[in-house]
């Protein structure tokens, strides 16, 4: 397995270990719903600062592979922390390092992803498909849940959950050094003008600012109306996310040791439909995918603040791979045909800045309050935001089929050829 595919194992690894249990734990600890949603909201807080500057970063002076690292390092040492936390402040803090080294790293990946295809297309080689090497995270993500279960069968607290992500994280930190070298923009544009070329003055405005360029292609005609679309639609899909293990246990009565196979099953069936999504792409286009995505969390939601029985409860989870790919496949694709050679990182961070982390913030403290008056209500309440998001984009936004060529790619191309002639 190449080492970009065991990134994406492994930090989905993290997130099935150490996400997937983390309500739960931080309930059973705390006895609050809302002091629960706190503490997950420390999640948008650090997607707010973080991602931004670790993608401008990788765009303009440090490869990414170094940033994985130091950032898979912070993670191990704070699952560790959670492992022994009891109150809320020091769960609160911890909590909120591990954010700031843990969620950077989806940018990262995914902009470590598309730039090493920019290359390959630029050389003249096959690019590969972006959900050829997601499907990895889905695979990396439902690993942990098998040993997890096993664990609490034998009667081990969750703790180690919490530990099992230690070790996940410092295998990481170990693969991030192994990731594909790519040259930054800067860098190549300066054996460019070597050469005899010269860069206009936007694109040396661009280099500069990498995260300014982002935002002035993201945050205006389609790009904003994505973007609008897409926070209303995460704030109900972090409500889900923070307490759909505490839904499993608290109102449905399922043990503990259950949520692992119940959330896998979801994970299990999001690979099916993760192979496929070429195919619906190139059927439905990118918009309308993401609308059936977008439908069928409505769907979802709604059974599960309606009809709250452990039938429906597990069931729903054949829904959960088409949700995945309208959250979390489909706007990195998008996102990367807006983007340019001097901010392909940048606008991947940019992203994860305005629309994921302030819906991550938002969505657990409101889905606190609401679940500390009945956790069905916050379902049914997800169904109603969910669907305003969906009608929102199906009428409004436009998705351009073809990608707009970037400037100067001949001349892009002949300085990489040059540098693998070297």
């Amino acid at each position: 397995m190449d080492p970009l595919r065991r990134q994406y194992v492994l930090c989905f690894a993290v997130m099935g270990a150490v996400l997937s249990y983390l309500p739960q734990l931080l309930f059973e600890r705390l006895g609050n719903n809302a002091q629960v949603g706190y503490i997950m909201a420390t999640t948008g807080i650090a997607i707010i600062i973080t991602p931004v500057i670790m993608t401008a970063l990788a765009d303009t002076h440090l490869q990414t592979r170094s940033i994985i690292a130091a950032l898979f390092g912070i993670s191990a040492g704070t699952c560790t922390w959670i492992a022994y936390s009891d109150s809320f402040l020091a769960l609160l803090i911890a909590h909120t390092v591990f954010a700031f080294g843990f969620w950077p790293q989806a940018a990262l990946q995914d902009g470590l992803v598309f730039a090493r295809n920019r290359e390959r297309s630029l050389r003249g080689e096959a690019e590969e498909p972006y959900h050829r090497i997601r499907i990895w995270g889905t695979v990396g993500f439902a690993l942990p849940l098998i040993v997890i279960y096993v664990l609490l069968d034998r009667g081990m607290d969750l703790s180690v959950t919490m530990l099992l992500g230690t070790v996940i994280c410092a295998a990481g930190l170990a693969n991030g050094f192994t990731l594909p070298h790519i040259e930054l923009a800067q860098a190549r544009r300066a054996r460019f003008e070597a050469g005899g070329g010269k860069q206009s003055k936007q694109d040396e405005e661009d280099q500069r600012f990498p995260t300014l360029a982002a935002a002035r292609v993201l945050f205006r005609g389609p790009g904003l109306v994505f973007c609008i679309g897409m926070f209303i639609a995460h704030l109900p899909n972090a409500a889900y996310y923070t307490f759909y293990p505490v839904y499993l246990t608290e109102q449905i009565g399922f043990a503990e040791k259950w949520i692992g196979p119940i959330v896998m099953s979801g994970v299990v069936l999001e690979l099916g439909v993760m192979l496929g999504v070429g195919t619906l792409t190139a059927r439905l286009g990118l918009k309308w995918l993401l609308v059936v995505g977008l439908s069928a969390m409505v769907l979802r939601f709604g059974l599960m603040g309606l009809v709250p029985t452990p039938s429906v409860a597990v069931g729903t989870q054949v829904l959960h791979g088409i949700t995945v790919i309208a959250m979390y496949v489909i706007p990195p694709i998008y996102l990367n045909t807006l983007a340019g050679d001097h901010f392909r990182n940048s606008m991947q961070g940019l992203y994860i800045m305005a629309v994921f982390g302030p819906a991550r913030i938002l969505g657990p403290v409101l889905a606190g309050w609401l679940s500390d008056v009945s956790l069905l209500t916050m379902f049914n309440t997800s169904a109603a935001v969910t669907l305003g998001a969906t009608l929102l984009i199906a009428t409004l936004l436009r998705i351009e089929r073809s990608k707009p060529p970037s400037v100067n790619d001949t001349d892009i191309a002949a300085s990489l050829r040059d540098a693998g002639e070297a």
